[in-house]
């Protein structure tokens, strides 16, 4: 009997983590179907993104285009950075983030979850599993922590390029919103990993610039107790009907 890939018992644990209640959808699957579709095909599909987009509602009706493209944008780079920062905060490993190697599936519209098929990674020369088969190795977890921000950027620059391009939001405003998103993803991962101090690191190092998601990453504590990003960009849930400025929302400051 085959040994099971070290990437399973990876995804196993960080499945397993809700530290607030909330986990993160991720699997291991072989490839697209049961309502699961390659990231490849979402991004070199010129009318794919339009099709989640016709799918979004808001509260109370269907929210202007250029809401619903900020609201499937930061579901699509959260997910990125979801399974990048899981990994490196859980594992300090990283999945292969190639277009080709992701999967994702959507609800009314909006991505809520992340599959990979591949068992290939990237870990550390120290890792018991370096030396298995599909495996990188670096040299530390600052080299982790580059690898994911020069695959989180390649994952996104396709989406950015899309949006801005049917004039649907600005390619700044979404690259700091990608960044958002990653600080968020950072605090969510080192709670549920019991590691702040190292996501915080991880901040640093993945956001701390040269580069278009150069931002802070500035926390608070809301109203149940949770540490929440302070965020540098707005996802304009309060222009549709019913919504309202979020705890970490620049225009409470």
């Amino acid at each position: 009997m085959s040994r099971p890939a070290a990437i399973n018992s990876s995804i196993e644990r960080i499945a397993r983590a809700r530290p607030d209640g909330i986990g993160l959808t991720l699997e291991r699957r072989s490839g697209p179907g049961e309502g699961w579709f390659s990231v490849e095909e979402l991004l070199s599909t010129e009318g794919a993104p339009a099709v989640l987009l016709s799918r979004i509602r808001g509260m109370y009706g269907v929210p202007a285009d250029h809401i619903r493209a900020e609201w499937l944008f930061e579901s699509y780079a959260r997910a990125i950075a979801d399974l990048g920062v899981s990994f490196i905060v859980a594992e300090r490993r990283l999945p292969d983030l190639d277009r080709k190697n992701l999967l994702m599936t959507s609800g009314r519209g909006l991505i809520v979850g992340t599959a990979i098929i591949s068992e290939n990674m990237i870990a550390l020369n120290a890792d018991p599993v370096s030396h298995g088969h599909g495996i990188s190795r670096v040299e530390s977890w600052q080299d982790l922590a580059r690898e994911f921000r020069d695959g989180l950027e390649a994952l996104v620059e396709p989406l950015v390029s899309w949006m801005a391009r049917h004039r649907l939001r600005q390619e700044k405003t979404l690259w700091l919103a990608a960044a958002d998103r990653t600080a968020q993803s950072l605090v969510w991962s080192g709670r549920a990993f019991d590691d702040p101090g190292f996501a915080r690191e991880l901040a640093a190092e993945m956001l701390g610039g040269p580069g278009p998601m150069a931002i802070p990453l500035n926390t608070g504590i809301d109203s149940r107790g949770s540490e929440q990003h302070l965020r540098t960009t707005c996802c304009l849930a309060y222009r549709a009907a019913g919504g309202g400025l979020c705890f970490g929302c620049p225009l409470n400051r």
